[in-house]
C-alpha cells in the first residue's frame, strides 16, 4: 500500500495562508509530520492559488526536497503546472492527474514520456462524472488501450475511480468500491489509487467515514491510497486492514505501528 500524503494543499484555510506568506517552517512541519506518520509520498497542491501557482511550485519543491528525501505528487488541474514542476523534482514524482479529456490528454501525455512521473489517471472524459461502475469500467479500458497506443508503461499507472462525497449521493462509496472490484476483476494488471476523504466532505465524523472506506477499499484491491496519515485511527485502520487480509508479511507492519504508538502514548 502506497501512502500520499494529502495535508499539503491549497485548500485547507492553513496551508493556503502559509503559501501566501511563504512560510518555511510551517510547510517544512506539515511535511515532516506526514513522512514520520508513515506517508511515501506527499501531495503537493497550490492550484487554490492559480495566480502563484507556477511561482509557488518553483519554491515549494525545492524548499521540501532539499529538507527531506521524499518524492512529491505534483497536483494541479493546469497541464503547465507539470511542465514548470517535473524538471524542478529530484526524483520520480507522481503526476496527479491525467484524464481522457482532449486537451489534457494532448497537453500532459509528452510531459510523461519526457520526464517518466509515476501517473495518476482519472476515469474521466469530457462528458463529466460517469454516473455508473460499469462506464467508469468502460473508461477504464479505453484509457488502458490509449496509454498502450502511447507506449506508456502501465505498471507506472495508477487508475482512480473517483471517490464522490456521499453528503451529495448516499450511493457514492458502493458506487466507488463496485467500480474498484470491476477494474480489479477486468484489468487486473492495473494499479488503483483513490483520494479517501473526498467520501466524507461536508459531513460531521470525518475521519470515521474516511477510515471505514480505506478499510473497504484495501479489500477490494485498492493499492495505493491519498490520505492524512497523522490521522492516527485512519493508520491503524489501515495497518489492521494489511494485516488481516494477508498483505503484512509476518505481521511485520502491524507489530512496528503497535510499537511506535505505544512510545509515543497513543490510544
Amino acid at each position: 500500500m502506497i501512502i500520499i500524503g494529502e495535508r499539503l494543499n491549497s485548500s485547507r484555510k492553513t496551508v493556503r495562508i502559509a503559501l501566501e506568506k511563504r512560510d518555511e517552517e510551517f510547510i517544512l512541519k506539515e511535511a515532516y509530520e506526514q513522512v514520520k506518520a508513515g506517508a511515501n509520498f506527499l501531495d503537493i497542491n497550490v492550484s487554490a492559488l492559480p495566480d502563484q501557482e507556477i511561482e509557488l511550485l518553483r519554491w515549494i519543491i525545492p524548499l521540501i526536497q532539499s529538507n527531506l528525501d521524499i518524492c512529491l505528487a505534483l497536483d494541479s488541474p493546469n497541464p503547465q503546472a507539470f511542465a514548470e514542476g517535473l524538471p524542478l523534482h529530484r526524483g520520480r514524482a507522481f503526476l496527479n492527474s491525467l484524464t481522457l479529456e482532449k486537451n489534457r490528454w494532448n497537453s500532459i501525455i509528452p510531459l510523461i514520456k519526457k520526464y517518466n512521473p509515476l501517473v495518476i489517471v482519472l476515469c474521466l472524459d469530457e462528458t463529466g462524472l460517469p454516473g455508473s461502475p460499469e462506464k467508469i469500467l468502460k473508461l477504464a479500458q479505453k484509457i488502458k488501450n490509449d496509454l498502450e497506443k502511447e507506449g506508456i508503461e502501465l505498471a507506472d499507472v495508477f487508475f482512480d475511480p473517483l471517490v464522490r462525497p456521499l453528503g451529495v449521493n448516499f450511493k457514492a462509496g458502493a458506487i466507488f468500491l463496485q467500480s474498484l472490484r470491476l477494474i480489479k476483476l477486468n484489468l487486473p494488471e492495473i494499479k488503483t489509487v483513490a483520494g479517501i476523504s473526498n467520501v466524507s466532505f461536508g459531513l460531521p465524523r470525518r475521519s470515521l467515514l474516511n477510515r471505514t472506506l480505506l478499510t473497504l477499499a484495501i479489500e477490494a484491491g485498492l493499492d495505493a491510497a491519498i490520505i492524512d496519515p497523522c490521522d492516527v485511527e485512519i493508520m491503524a485502520s489501515l495497518k489492521a486492514t494489511l494485516a488481516i487480509s494477508g498483505q503484512d508479511n509476518y505481521l511485520k507492519g502491524y507489530l512496528k505501528f503497535v510499537r511506535e504508538s505505544k512510545l509515543q502514548n497513543l490510544p
